[in-house]
């Protein structure tokens, strides 16, 4: 039996979130083992960010099948706000990794440190750069088009890993040829600032999730030229409200029709006007009220 286009968006998410937390996982390994080798606190900082990744991710996991959820008794909406509360956690989970990069670069600059065997710091970081790039693109590319926006957010974690990465090898390449260990954890506050100003699109993001946010202007434009692209059958039509829940759209609207069409072909209008809104706003649910230009009312006062 073939797949629905939600059915099969659910198992792209849940695959590429899956994929996430495996690269984390490994990542951490190398990190930590490299970071010990060579004594570098920017290096071992990268991997407790890994290892945030990794509680973020599989958050993002559970959140994704727990969104995809259809409707139940008690939920007759879905669970598509899930995605924006896992959102907020995500941005949760950068701020505290910043936070430690902060917290564990102090630490270092008032106490010191000599850092050894750097070409296997830089070795490991280049390699770092390049997975975390890769894989950055193919979750952003995922989450753009089933539109989750938890998987856009998981993708932030691997850009901010790929500028701080940079950062830290950049780095250690001068602290090779100088000598200025001081650099070392002088990055990593900078990296910290970076992650945090990165985060705030997720934030306000996940809010609007949360809060019932209208679709954005062009989209709700889009969806008014659909409905009066049927006039003169349509009047005019009134009620018009959208929001989004995870990966579902959900739009509904009164639309006022020529009185004198019948109940079926008012019927059909509607259904042909909704089909057509939900082909230019994917992964959306319409819901039409038919309202008549005129109520005849019949006068049973005498």
């Amino acid at each position: 039996m073939p797949l629905t286009n939600r059915e099969s968006s659910r198992n792209i998410k849940l695959r590429t979130a899956l994929l996430s937390i495996t690269v984390s996982l490994a990542l951490i390994i190398i990190k930590i083992t490299f970071g010990i080798l060579t004594n570098s606190i920017s290096i071992l900082a990268s991997a407790a960010d890994s290892f945030l990744d990794i509680a973020a991710s599989s958050v993002n996991y559970f959140s994704i099948r727990k969104s995809e959820k259809p409707a139940d008794e008690e939920h007759r909406f879905g669970h598509g706000k899930a995605e924006g509360l896992a959102g907020l956690f995500q941005t949760a989970v950068i701020g505290a990794s910043a936070l430690y990069l902060i917290y564990i670069s102090i630490l270092r600059l008032t106490n010191g440190g000599v850092l050894v065997s750097l070409d296997y710091g830089i070795a490991v970081i280049v390699f770092s750069i390049a997975v975390s790039y890769f894989l950055a693109r193919h979750i952003r590319r995922v989450g753009k088009e089933t539109g989750s926006v938890v998987l856009v957010a998981d993708s932030l974690h691997y850009s901010v890993d790929v500028y701080m990465n940079i950062g830290i090898v950049a780095g250690l390449v001068v602290i090779k040829f100088t000598g200025l260990e001081i650099i070392d954890p002088v990055i990593s506050i900078v990296v910290a600032c970076l992650i945090i100003w990165s985060s705030r699109n997720i934030v306000l993001e996940s809010i609007d999730i949360l809060m019932d946010r209208e679709l954005s202007p062009e989209v709700v434009a889009n969806i008014e030229r659909t409905i009066m692209s049927h006039s003169p059958s349509v009047k005019s039509f009134h009620k018009l409200r959208t929001r989004n829940a995870g990966s579902v759209n959900f739009i509904e609207f009164h639309v006022v029709m020529d009185h004198k069409l019948t109940f079926v072909k008012s019927h059909e209008l509607a259904e042909k006007i909704i089909r057509e809104v939900e082909g230019i706003v994917p992964n959306s649910e319409v819901t039409v009220h038919v309202d008549p230009d005129i109520i005849e009312t019949t006068d049973n006062s005498q």
